[in-house]
């Protein structure tokens, strides 16, 4: 069995992660009502975030190009083409219960599905809270000018009445203000790997070992691939820029509570906490958890609880470590 809990913070700079949509030519970020401790009680204000949602989904496609990439086959047409809403295997491959769609796509596994047609439904092993600013740091935000500008053959940009004959538009500069946001976020994911590959409406039914371990391991490693920045709305021209902070990745053989989200100011030392009191009533023995940290602060928390860690320089280091080793225990 492999539970796999991860979290921690990010720098993320002049993003356009999540947006609501269009109102005229401006694009609103995506925000919401954060409650934080101050001194003497608790403040609230509106801040943008980036939905669980979002970042689920992104996760997805860096687990369908990771495997794609091994050569691995079990993926449906819809979720190569990285189309993740709604599950067709029912009408398309005729599957006529949970574990046939298993064994069609492991998205439908990894991430759950719901199929409206035969009303067949998983739930996702693979959960993502809300990206949002930390309880320290305020998260800031503002509109850009942006100019979408149409050019003649020649480079020039046309008369109005050239762009009308050409290009059959009235104006040859499109003028658009989109949101844009700076902050330190925190995050948070579990994935219940310990459940890959097997029915849960009927759990014996099961893949192959070697079926479920490749499963496994794409899924963390798709976690690289997302705390580079490869994640969100408007990458093409907003791409965000960030840099992880703080990370506390955690494998257990056994079930362990979640870890505490990075917004939290004392989330790392809540989640050692946790940790150690898995272990001080032996809900896992010290061979049974790995936990790999990046950041001086949550290295000091774990150290100062007196569980042992593997200390890491980066994102994907302490990812790749806990990959290996939930790679052995599945």
């Amino acid at each position: 069995m492999v539970h796999v809990r991860v979290t921690g913070r990010a720098l993320v700079n002049i993003h356009s992660a999540n947006a609501e949509g269009a109102v005229g030519n401006y694009m609103a970020l995506s925000k919401m009502f954060i409650v934080r401790r101050v001194e003497g009680g608790y403040d609230i204000s509106e801040e943008p975030v980036i939905s669980g949602n979002m970042i689920k989904h992104w996760h997805a496609i860096a687990t369908v190009e990771t495997l794609k990439s091994w050569g691995y086959g079990a993926l449906c047409n819809e979720c190569k083409r990285h189309i993740m809403f709604r599950s067709t295997l029912g009408r398309t491959a005729g599957c006529k219960d949970e574990f046939d769609y298993l064994q069609k796509c492991a998205i439908e596994d990894l991430h759950g599905f719901l199929d409206i047609h035969t009303n067949i439904r998983r739930e996702s092993i693979i959960k993502f809270a809300f990206m949002i600013p930390i309880e320290e740091l305020r998260a800031e935000y503002t509109s850009i000018t942006h100019n979408r500008v149409v050019t003649m053959p020649q480079g020039n940009v046309p008369t109005r009445e050239e762009a009308r004959e050409f290009y059959g538009v009235e104006e040859a500069m499109g003028v658009m203000k989109r949101e844009h946001a700076s902050g330190v976020y925190g995050f948070l994911c579990s994935m219940d790997l310990a459940f890959v590959g097997i029915s849960q409406a009927n759990p014996d039914k099961k893949l192959s070992l070697d079926e479920r371990k490749i499963r496994a391991k794409a899924s963390v490693a798709a976690l690289i691939e997302l705390f580079s920045g490869h994640f969100g709305a408007a990458q093409a021209r907003a791409s965000p820029i960030v840099k992880v902070m703080e990370l506390i990745c955690t494998v257990s053989k056994k079930p362990i509570p979640n870890a505490v989200h990075g917004f939290y100011k004392d989330y790392a030392e809540e989640t050692a906490s946790i940790i150690k009191v898995a272990l001080d009533q032996a809900l896992a023995t010290p061979d049974e958890i790995k936990v790999a940290v990046v950041g001086e602060k949550p290295i000091m928390a774990f150290k100062e609880k007196g569980v042992e860690i593997e200390e890491a320089k980066t994102a994907s280091e302490a990812i790749t470590k806990i990959m290996e080793e939930s790679n052995k225990w599945l």
